[in-house]
């Protein structure tokens, strides 16, 4: 798992922006396959499909709110983009369904939350 911490965090989900990124975990992986004939002494192994998911934790005043909630649905499915300030490096960009996303309510005009984005597909980072 990586931490993605940056200055001047941007995102988007669709035509969802987000704004005051607090942090984001990458996660990624690989199906390992191990395997060792008769005899042989060291194990072989083989990489196989590869997987992602990106865990977006945000903070936002209530009155950037109005549509954000029903943008980021659990299962809607969305091109999801992420990089440091819109143009440095890493840049990743993938198709993504929104696996879980839950907030708080408002607390003196402030809600927090955290969306799981699943890549569905293969993820470009540039």
């Amino acid at each position: 798992m990586t931490k993605y911490s940056a200055f001047n965090m941007t995102g988007t989900f669709g035509s969802t922006p987000f704004v005051c990124l607090n942090s984001v975990d990458a996660n990624m992986s690989a199906d390992v396959y191990t395997a060792a004939c008769a005899g042989e002494t060291w194990k072989s192994r083989v990489a196989g499909a590869s997987e992602a998911s990106f865990t977006v934790n945000y903070t936002l005043d209530t009155t950037m709110t109005s549509g954000f909630f029903s943008a980021l649905e659990v299962a809607t499915t969305g091109t999801f983009t992420l990089s440091t300030n819109g143009t440095y490096s890493p840049q990743y960009e993938a198709a993504a369904v929104i696996e879980s996303h839950n907030h708080t309510v408002p607390v003196e005009g402030i809600v927090s939350g955290t969306v799981v984005f699943g890549v569905n597909g293969s993820l470009t980072i540039t």
